[in-house]
């Protein structure tokens, strides 16, 4: 179990990469396509770290320094596990299922709150 658990969070990890590292890819190799000087070509790379970057990062630093003061209780950790297993399971179905319904952000939208709202309703089950 451990080592399918190692197996699967690696998996998930070079998924990541793959997407967070193709904006990136298509948006300088765009800029290296145009005839720009240094210049031009410094403010498209200053305004895609003021777009993209630089709000990553205080999102990160908020999280961190907010979610950092406090530890999550069991109850909290498990219904954040069950959240994102179910975000992974409906993933892996629509992955076998229906790979192209991934295009559409309406599905997208869909299964997040599937995911939120089974959550919620165990959370809510689950009260003690």
């Amino acid at each position: 179990m451990l080592a399918a658990t190692a197996l699967l969070a690696v998996a998930v990890n070079f998924y990541e990469l793959l997407c967070t590292a193709g904006f990136p890819m298509v948006y300088t190799r765009l800029l290296t396509l145009q005839d720009l000087g240094p210049a031009e070509h410094y403010l498209y790379l200053g305004l895609y770290n003021l777009v993209y970057v630089i709000p990553l990062a205080v999102i990160v630093g908020l999280f961190a320094f907010t979610l950092g003061a406090r530890k999550l209780s069991e109850r909290e950790g498990r219904l954040l596990k069950l959240l994102s297993g179910l975000m992974m399971l409906q993933l892996g179905a629509l992955l076998v299922l229906a790979p192209n319904a991934l295009n559409h952000l309406g599905v997208a939208l869909v299964m997040i709150a599937v995911a939120v709202g089974m959550t919620w309703a165990a959370a809510r089950l689950t009260r003690r």
